[in-house]
C-alpha cells in the first residue's frame, strides 16, 4: 500500500463522519505521524510504499479511526498554544476556543503591567493546557492548577515537565467546600467546567460522547450552572479585591451566566464570542 493509497483509505472511510475538509487533515496528521514524513513529503513521495511496521500501525489505527477514536488518541498528541501536549482518554482533548480564552487571559494580565509575582488559580485542568500555557506566556505568575481526577493529573505533571513549566498541580473537588481552606488567596482564577447538560447527550458527536471522559464534559441537568456557582462562591473567598476570573462557558446558558454574575457581586462582568462566533468566554472582576 502506498502513502496516497493509505490517505485515501481514511478519507474516504470518515468523510461521512467529519466532512471533507475535517477527514483531509485527519488523514494528513495520521500518515504524517505513521510515517514520520512532514506534509510537503508526503506529497512527495506519496507512491512510497508504507513498510511493514507503517502498514501494521497503520491497519490498528485505521481501525480506530472507524470506531470513533480522536486523532489525537491514536497519536497521543495535540496541538495547542503552539505546543504539543500528551493526551490520551483520560483527558479533554484541548479545544481553539479554550485556546482563545488563554489569549484573552494573557493579553489582559499583559496589560496591567503589574509589578512582582502574580498567583492564578486554573481549575479542572484536564491535559494542562492551560495552566502550563499561561506559564509559558506569564512566566513570572505563580500558577496552580486543581482536578478533581488522578488520572488527569497524571497526564498534566506529565506534560508539565515535557514543555518545562513549573505549574503546582493539587489532587481538589472544587464543589467540596471542605476543601478550600487548604488553598491561598489568588490574583486570577481561570475555568473550563464541565457544562454540557446531561440532557444534551444525543447532540453530541459521537467521537466525542464515545472517548472523551464524561467527567470533564457533563454537568446534571437540575443545575446546568452549578461549577459556576461553585467557582463564585470559591471566588468570594480566594480571590483578591479587583482580581478577575475568567471562564469558559456553553452558549446556550451565556446569558443566565451573565445575569447570574452581574448579580452575584461581581463588577465589569464581559461575554466574548469565540471565531465561530458563539458566546464561549467570559470574565468578571470581584469589587
Amino acid at each position: 500500500m502506498t502513502v496516497k493509497e493509505a490517505s485515501d483509505s481514511i478519507k474516504s472511510s470518515i468523510e461521512p463522519i467529519y466532512g471533507t475538509h475535517e477527514a483531509n487533515a485527519i488523514a494528513a496528521v495520521l500518515i504524517e505521524y505513521l510515517t514520520g514524513l512532514t506534509r510537503s513529503q508526503l506529497i512527495i513521495d506519496k507512491k512510497r510504499l508504507l513498510t511493514s511496521d507503517e502498514l501494521k500501525n497503520f491497519v490498528k489505527a485505521f481501525s480506530r479511526l472507524k470506531a470513533y477514536w480522536p486523532v489525537q488518541y491514536i497519536t497521543g498528541e495535540a496541538w495547542f498554544a503552539g505546543m504539543r501536549f500528551f493526551v490520551d482518554q483520560r483527558v479533554l482533548i484541548p479545544r481553539p476556543e479554550t485556546e482563545e480564552l488563554v489569549e484573552w487571559m494573557v493579553k489582559d494580565i499583559s496589560a496591567r503591567r503589574i509589578e512582582g509575582a502574580i498567583s492564578i488559580l486554573d481549575i479542572g485542568t484536564g491535559s494542562g493546557c492551560i495552566p502550563i500555557a499561561l506559564k509559558k506566556k506569564i512566566p513570572y505568575a505563580q500558577i496552580w492548577s486543581l482536578d478533581v481526577s488522578t488520572d488527569a493529573l497524571d497526564v498534566a505533571t506529565v506534560n508539565a515537565k515535557a514543555l518545562n513549566a513549573e505549574v503546582s498541580f493539587a489532587k481538589v473537588d472544587i464543589a467540596d467546600e471542605t476543601q478550600w481552606d487548604a488553598l491561598p488567596v489568588f490574583d486570577f482564577i481561570v475555568s473550563n467546567p464541565p457544562y454540557i447538560p446531561e440532557l444534551e447527550k444525543s447532540t453530541i458527536p459521537q467521537n466525542v460522547l464515545e472517548h472523551e471522559p464524561h467527567l470533564a464534559l457533563f454537568v446534571g441537568d437540575f443545575d446546568p450552572l452549578h461549577y459556576y456557582r461553585v467557582i463564585a462562591d470559591f471566588s468570594k473567598k480566594h480571590l483578591r479585591s479587583g482580581g478577575a476570573i475568567y471562564l469558559e462557558i456553553h452558549e446556550n446558558f451565556a446569558a443566565d451566566i451573565l445575569h447570574f454574575l452581574n448579580c452575584d457581586g461581581f463588577a465589569n462582568v464581559e461575554m466574548r464570542k469565540d471565531l465561530q462566533g458563539k458566546d464561549r468566554m467570559i470574565k468578571a472582576l470581584t469589587r
